[in-house]
C-alpha cells in the first residue's frame, strides 16, 4: 500500500539543447510505471519551443528537465577544493564569478566529481517559460549525465569515448572522465541504441535517463532549486492523498459487496429454489455456449480454417535475413487488424493471409531494390507500398509495406 501510495505513474523526460537565447531544441520521452518496471511509452526529437513540449506532454503527467548546450558550463575535477561549500566550488570553474548569479550543480563520478554552471537568469527564465505552460515540474539538471546509470549498456571496457546525439563523453575502462558538447554540423547520424530491452533513438538517451530515474526514485545530480524542490514534494503528497481516497473507497465498496454477497448466499440457502435451480443452470450453460462461440469467430477472424503453409516464425526469419544495411523495420504484423472493419463490426477482425511492415530507409532506391528480393519470397504473392513519407527533418523516408502471402 505504502509504494502504491508513494510511486508516480508516469513521467516526461526533457532535455532542452540551448543555441542561443531564443533558440532551443527539446527532446522529449514519456515512460510509464508498472509497478517495480518502467516502460518506454513515446518519445520526439526537434522540438523547437515550449508550446510544442507542452503538446506532447500527457495531461496531468509531470516532467523531470535537464539543461544543455550554450550557456552551460562543465568542469570535470578530481583534486579539486577540498570544501563542498558551493561558493568554493564555484571559484575551481569561474574564479571571479558571484555565487548569487550562478547555479551550481555536482554529478559524483568515479575518482572525482563534474561541476555543472549556469547563470541564474537563464535557468529562472526557462523555469518561467514551464510555468507558463502549466505543466509540473519535479526536478531540474544541468548536462545528460543521468545516462551514467545505463553506461554498462552503451559502452564496454575498450572504447574510448561514447556519442549520443550532441554530447560526447571521454571514457577511460569505461568509466566517464570527461564531456563535451558538441556543434550541429559535428552531430553523427542518429541510430538506434538497445537500453534494458527498451529500444530508442539515442537523441533520447539523456531525456529518458532522467525520466528513469525520477520515475523510479533513485537519486541523482540536480540543481537545488527551492521553488522546485517545493513543487515536487507538494505534487507527490497530492497523489498520495488522491491515491488514498481512491483506496479506502475500494475497501468500503468490497466490505459491501462482501455483504451482499453473504446476504444472497444465506438468503439462498433459506429459500427453496429447487424448481428454479435447474434453469439457472441451463441459463448458465446458455451463456457459456454463445461465450464459446464469440470466441470461435474470433480466431476465424485471426487464422485460417486449415493449418497455414508458413509459420511466422520462418516468414519473420526470411525478411530479416533480406533486409540490407540502410533500412530499419518498426513494425511487423502478421495477419494485421482491420481497423475499419473492427469499428464496423465493434469486433476484432484480423486480414488474412497478409502481412504488414513499416520502418525507414535511407533512400527509395534502396527501399525498391529490397522490395524486390522480398518478392522472390517463397512465401510472398504480392508486395505494394501502403504509404511513403519522407522525414526531412530527421532525414530518412518512413514507409509501410504490405505483403500478399502465398495460400
Amino acid at each position: 500500500m505504502a509504494s502504491y501510495l508513494k510511486h508516480i505513474p508516469q513521467v516526461a523526460g526533457v532535455e532542452l539543447s540551448l543555441a542561443g537565447e531564443h533558440t532551443l531544441t527539446a527532446n522529449l520521452v514519456v515512460v510509464k510505471r508498472v509497478r517495480a518496471k518502467v516502460h518506454f511509452v513515446n518519445g520526439e526529437y526537434g522540438l523547437t519551443d515550449f508550446n510544442a513540449i507542452k503538446g506532447h506532454v500527457p495531461n496531468g503527467v509531470p516532467v523531470a528537465l535537464t539543461i544543455s548546450g550554450k550557456g552551460i558550463i562543465h568542469r570535470t575535477t578530481t583534486n579539486g577544493p577540498s570544501s563542498d561549500n558551493d561558493a568554493d566550488l564555484l571559484r575551481h570553474v569561474l574564479p571571479n564569478a558571484k555565487p548569487d548569479d550562478f547555479y551550481l550543480q555536482q554529478t559524483p563520478l568515479e575518482g572525482g566529481k563534474m561541476l555543472s554552471v549556469a547563470r541564474r537568469k537563464l535557468v529562472d527564465d526557462i523555469l518561467a517559460q514551464i510555468d507558463t505552460q502549466g505543466l509540473v515540474l519535479l526536478s531540474v539538471g544541468l548536462g545528460p549525465f543521468a545516462v551514467d546509470l545505463f553506461k554498462d549498456y552503451l559502452c564496454n571496457a575498450d572504447m574510448e569515448s561514447l556519442t549520443l546525439g550532441r554530447h560526447r563523453f571521454a571514457l577511460q575502462q569505461g568509466v566517464f572522465t570527461g564531456y563535451d558538447f558538441l556543434p550541429q554540423e559535428a552531430t553523427p547520424w542518429a541510430k538506434r541504441v538497445d537500453i534494458a530491452n527498451e529500444q530508442l533513438n539515442e537523441r533520447l538517451v539523456p531525456a529518458f535517463a532522467t525520466a528513469f530515474q525520477t520515475i523510479s526514485d533513485l537519486s541523482f545530480a540536480q540543481l537545488p532549486i527551492a521553488r522546485t524542490l517545493a513543487k515536487s514534494v507538494d505534487y507527490r503528497q497530492q497523489l498520495a492523498f488522491k491515491r488514498s481516497g481512491i483506496a479506502l473507497m475500494a475497501l468500503f465498496l468490497l466490505l459491501l459487496l462482501g455483504n451482499a454477497l453473504s446476504f444472497m448466499h444465506y438468503t439462498e440457502k433459506v429459500a427453496d429454489f429447487a424448481g428454479s435451480d435447474a434453469l439457472t443452470i441451463q441459463r448458465e450453460i446458455d451463456a457459456l455456449r454463445q461465450q464459446t462461440a464469440a470466441r470461435e469467430e474470433l480466431l476465424g477472424g485471426l487464422w485460417h480454417a486449415e493449418t497455414p503453409r508458413w509459420g511466422m516464425a520462418y516468414m519473420a526469419d526470411r525478411i530479416a535475413d533480406s533486409l540490407p544495411e540502410g533500412i530499419m523495420l518498426d513494425e511487423l504484423a502478421v495477419y494485421p487488424r482491420d481497423e475499419a472493419m473492427s469499428r464496423r463490426q465493434r469486433r476484432p477482425v484480423h486480414t488474412p493471409s497478409a502481412m504488414r511492415i513499416k520502418g525507414t530507409c535511407k533512400d527509395m532506391p534502396l527501399l525498391n531494390g529490397w522490395i524486390k528480393q522480398v518478392r522472390m519470397l517463397a512465401f510472398c504473392q504480392a508486395v505494394e507500398i501502403e504509404e511513403y513519407g519522407f522525414d526531412g527533418r530527421g532525414g530518412v523516408g518512413a514507409f509501410t509495406l504490405y505483403l500478399t502471402l502465398e495460400p
